[in-house]
């Protein structure tokens, strides 16, 4: 989670002093907060390429297909949940004013600390109001390839709708991770965060439980990476610290990484009948290396090295035999690889 900044800390002590001397008066719903600069936003990553905040240009509440901001284009599909818990057809996103007082997904103070402008939902049987009974938003991100998932903020998800969650796909349909979304209660606003997961095709939002027919709430933010877009450091001027690699052989292969460090090695990933497509992460231990190489091996003969320590002068190779690498950092920024 980020700091605070002192900005918001003094706009938030100046709109409490406001309301106090005027509780008297009929208040108005509070504006969300014009940030002039994205840094001002609480929960905001400076690495984030593409911010995705007010969901498209036009009047709310109307229904989307497509979204498309600062870069960032995604299908966008919602599905309510039926009488049996199953969902029913796919039909088009929902987008609510959040400053509306029947949207009810976001309390007016959260809606102007996170500068919320627009909530995208499920919307119900009318297509007006947000659905209470359970269903999911499909983000679709293949208008541009994949995207690096950073960030999403979500809203209104209460005791009763624990379980939901957020799951994040590859093209090939892997899922490379599940998080669930806290139940922070009625109204209230969660900052979800995610360490850089590339590669992914497709976000699914789960609003309540599994097979439950309830459950309600919104996306408020997005922060991502669009393939290919962002800050890429050109040289490892320290170890790799994270590693993202793609399987492209052609047939299923039992795959064992081992970090190498001078004489020494330490089996650090195993799998068996990886398919290919399949995506896998390798992090550093504690003392934040990866050691000074990989050796990767197939029970198909292969095997590959691939360089990990600090070095300025060589760059780290898109490709590895049947291993690609898919992102690899040493600092907040992805490598430049060497094609």
């Amino acid at each position: 989670m980020k700091t605070i900044s002192t900005k918001i800390i003094a706009a938030s002590l100046a709109s409490i002093s406001l309301f106090a001397c005027n509780a008297e008066e009929e208040q108005e719903l509070v504006e969300p907060m014009k940030a002039s600069q994205e840094a001002d936003l609480v929960g905001y990553d400076p690495t984030t390429c593409n911010l995705v905040q007010n969901f498209g240009s036009g009047e709310l509440p109307r229904a989307v297909d497509i979204i498309e901001e600062d870069g960032a284009v995604m299908i966008v599909k919602a599905q309510r949940r039926g009488h049996n818990g199953k969902y029913l057809e796919e039909t088009e996103g929902l987008l609510l004013d959040p400053s509306t007082p029947s949207t009810n997904l976001i309390n007016p103070f959260d809606a102007q600390m996170l500068g919320v402008y627009g909530l995208l939902t499920v919307g119900d049987a009318s297509g007006e109001a947000v659905n209470e009974q359970g269903g999911r938003l499909i983000l679709d991100f293949s208008p541009v390839g994949s995207v690096t998932m950073k960030t999403m903020v979500l809203t209104d998800i209460d005791e009763d709708e624990a379980g939901s969650k957020v799951e994040l796909f590859s093209k090939t349909g892997q899922r490379l991770d599940e998080q669930l979304i806290p139940a922070k209660g009625d109204k209230a606003a969660v900052i979800l965060s995610f360490d850089n997961v590339p590669g992914v095709a497709k976000a699914v939002v789960t609003f309540g439980a599994d097979r439950r027919r309830a459950g309600s709430g919104a996306v408020a933010r997005l922060q991502l990476c669009v393939e290919g877009v962002g800050r890429r450091d050109e040289a490892r001027f320290n170890n790799v610290q994270s590693l993202w690699l793609e399987y492209t052989g052609d047939k299923p292969a039992n795959v064992a990484v081992r970090a190498k460090e001078g004489e020494s090695s330490n089996a650090i990933f195993t799998a068996k009948g990886m398919k290919p497509g399949t995506m896998f992460k390798l992090s550093a231990s504690a003392n934040g290396s990866l050691g000074e190489a990989l050796e990767i091996s197939t029970n198909h003969k292969e095997q590959d090295i691939i360089p990990t320590n600090a070095n300025p002068n060589a760059s780290l190779k898109a490709q590895y035999g049947s291993f690609r690498v898919v992102e690899a950092r040493c600092s907040d920024y992805p490598l430049q690889l060497e094609e």
